[in-house]
């Protein structure tokens, strides 16, 4: 079995609030996981917690029982720091510490021996000689004759007595096998997924039957139910096993399957996992899904009303009101009042951070439905494509970056662009409820651009609403 080697980093897209910006997960796969396993080492990295509070119990197994560690310190990141603090303390050889050129670290860290490394236009300079160089300080620390101290505890202590983890082996073996059994389930998990996707495709097929397609969803929901019995099979460890719950999680909204989801997180953010506001997020996500919107509204308002307002929270929020617009239809007062709340939900959450322009697509596209000559919608409408073409040469292949730049082409009746964007939009392979939120959107531009122009004349943004079905 590998040794295994976990990596402290950031993720996502991240900025130095100037004008530097870092896609992580890029840099991860690209460089840092590669160096890794160069130097035949097994890369563990922890799966994105947004939620707040300290850090879990899977965490601190990775840092105390991880052979090898590499922290990227780049941008000063406040949980890269915690956790490596913690390492330090605990092993005084085997981490590695690299970062982004242009950063400018910290007091505490500037001494620490670190590889630096340039990421420009998207992309690590000289990839290939770095991913060489990283491996190379790997495999030197790894051999106890070469390795050299990298906690400063070591070095300014002398005295020190570092904690023998030895005597946790078994543990540590322990830990090991997990992380191997839930990469397999993942991986499971993964092709599971891709077959339902299969299955999927099937159903848009032209000239399909009823029969096959009553077929098709008949297998569709033999896998859901697979899902859901890798689920059961975790048992009562499933809430300590976050890398294993957000597969779960990920591949619940990729198949449609809602109530599983809502049904798995619920009991974790009553009990274990009550203050993880991104599990919180993620069941009102799911309830909303499933029609139960008083109490997505209610997870929803009590987060805002604690935290504040957030691009998230809020665009979940303003998602509610959305729906409950729909649900009440038939009722002109009573959909106006939710469409109101919803475009004050979105608008808030846009303002919190107007680099994130879910929310302010979203209000945009509400407010053009209602009155297209609401001063906000002319406010509103260029900082959301500035926020929108900020983000469309880093992130290509991300659907909602894609399907966002389609809505404000339709929001402009820009066809040329909208069939541009919903090409691109398509090509990311977004989940069906994905597709579905950005039709049901385009749904509402189009009935309130059929009263400035002919259903001839629209017929563009119609087949870009089918194409999405």
């Amino acid at each position: 079995m590998a040794s295994l080697c976990f990596v402290l980093m950031p993720f996502g897209v991240k900025t130095d609030g100037n004008k530097k910006e870092i896609d992580f997960n890029k840099v991860y796969s690209s460089f840092i996981k590669k160096a890794i396993e160069q130097a035949g080492l097994l890369p563990v990295r922890a799966d994105e917690e947004k939620g707040g509070g300290l850090i879990h119990k899977p965490m601190y197994e990775r840092l105390l029982y991880c052979e090898f560690a590499v922290a990227d310190l780049s941008f000063a990141n406040a949980n890269v720091f915690y956790e490596l603090g913690i390492r330090h303390a605990v092993k005084p050889y085997t981490t590695v510490s690299i970062f982004e050129a242009n950063t400018k670290l910290p007091f505490d860290v500037a001494p620490l021996r670190a590889l630096p490394y340039n990421f420009e236009a998207g992309e690590i300079l000289d990839c290939a000689q770095k991913i060489k160089d990283l491996s190379d300080i790997i495999r030197t620390n790894l051999d106890a004759q070469q390795a050299q101290p990298d906690s400063p505890i070591s070095q300014m202590i002398p005295a020190y007595i570092f904690p023998e983890l030895n005597t946790l082996q078994a543990k540590a073996d322990s830990f090991k096998e997990i992380i191997n059994e839930t990469n397999n389930t993942k991986q499971q998990i993964r092709s599971l997924v891709k077959e339902w996707q299969q299955w999927d495709v099937k159903d848009k097929k032209a000239g399909i039957s009823d029969e096959e397609k009553a077929s098709n969803e008949q297998e569709k929901m033999k896998l859901t139910a697979q899902l859901k019995a890798i689920e059961k099979a975790a048992g009562k460890g499933l809430k300590y096993n976050y890398d294993l719950v957000y597969a779960l999680m990920g591949a619940y909204k990729t198949t449609n399957a809602f109530t599983e989801m809502a049904a798995m997180i619920q009991p974790m953010v009553q009990r274990e996992r009550k203050g993880d506001i991104y599990l919180q997020q993620q069941l009102a996500l799911a309830l909303n899904k499933t029609r139960h919107r008083e109490e997505a509204e209610q997870i929803l308002n009590d987060i805002i009303n604690r935290y504040g307002a957030d691009p998230e929270t809020n665009g979940l929020l303003g998602a509610v009101y959305k729906g409950l617009t729909d649900d009440n239809a038939a009722d002109d007062l009573l959909a106006a009042a939710y469409r109101r709340k919803a475009i004050k939900a979105y608008l808030d959450g846009f303002d919190a951070d107007p680099r994130d322009f879910y929310p302010g697509i979203n209000a945009l596209t509400l407010l053009f439905f209602e009155n297209a000559e609401d001063p906000r919608f002319k406010k509103y409408f260029p900082l959301v494509g500035y926020s929108v073409e900020r983000q469309l040469e880093a992130k290509q292949n991300n659907y909602w970056v894609q399907a966002t730049a389609l809505e404000l082409a339709a929001l402009e009746l820009n066809e040329t662009s909208a069939k541009q964007y919903l090409a691109a939009a398509l090509t990311c392979n977004p989940a069906k409820w994905e597709k579905e939120t950005t039709a049901g959107n385009l749904k509402k531009i189009y009935t309130s651009a059929a009263l400035l122009q002919s259903k001839e004349k629209l017929a563009w943004l119609m087949t870009c609403i089918e194409k999405l079905g």
